[in-house]
Formats: structure tokens, sequence, C-alpha cells
């Protein structure tokens, strides 16, 4: 169970619920890049470089907005974990993880600790390399 206050919880819900606007906004302008501008230079192109340029523009929007996608599922994760009352619960130690870290970052699962160590064992483990 969480030791938030009640109002704590509510600075969280206001919180995420400005992340939640951010992500949106953001998905939202980088799929109108994905499928607006960058689509139409991709079809436009004149050389080889402009087309690589055009290629690499449509797959960065792309993934931007697959991120952003993944960041509203941590938004309904945080929501339900407000509505159980394991806000504030690291998922790894069952510690506290601390309002101004949830305010900082209102979809945080874990305290500080268990998320620098979560970093350090899992963060290399899918990174692409060019």
């Amino acid at each position: 169970m969480t030791s938030l206050t009640a109002k704590e919880v509510t600075t969280v819900k206001g919180a995420l619920a400005k992340f939640e606007i951010a992500v949106r906004d953001a998905r939202r302008n980088a799929l109108a890049e994905a499928h607006g501008d960058n689509a139409d230079a991709a079809g436009a192109v004149h050389d080889l470089g402009e087309e690589s340029v055009a290629d690499e523009l449509l797959a960065l929007n792309s993934a931007l907005a697959e991120r952003h996608g993944h960041e509203l599922m941590l938004v309904e994760q945080a929501r339900q974990r407000i509505a159980d009352g394991s806000i504030g619960v690291c998922t790894d130690c069952e510690g506290d993880i601390g309002v101004r870290r949830l305010i900082a970052n209102p979809v945080a699962e874990r305290c500080i600790e268990c998320e620098s160590r979560h970093e350090r064992t899992y963060a290399h483990a899918a990174t692409p390399r060019l």
C-alpha cells in the first residue's frame, strides 16, 4: 500500500495528466511529420542522398510515435496503480518511490535505486547499434 497522502496522490494525478497531454501532443506531431512533409519529401527526392535523408526522417518520426504510444501505455498503468492504491510503491523492492520522483516522472514504477539497477542491467540489451 502507498505511503502517499491523499494530497500527494492528487498532486501526482495532476502531474500524470500534464505528462499525458505532453505525450499526446508529441505523438500527434511525430505522426504528422511522418505522414506529412517528410512523406512528401520522400516522394519528391532528386538523388540518393535526399532519398536517404527522407527515409531516415520517416523512420525517426515513426519510432518517436511508437515510443509515445508506449508512454501512453505507461500512463494507463500508472492510473491503475493510483486506482488500486499501489502508486508510490516500487515494483522491485516494494519500498517508497517518493512523491518528488513521482511528480517529476509520474509513470515511475521503481525507486531511484531499483531504477538505476534496472537500467544498468537492461539498458543495453536491445539497443541497436549503427
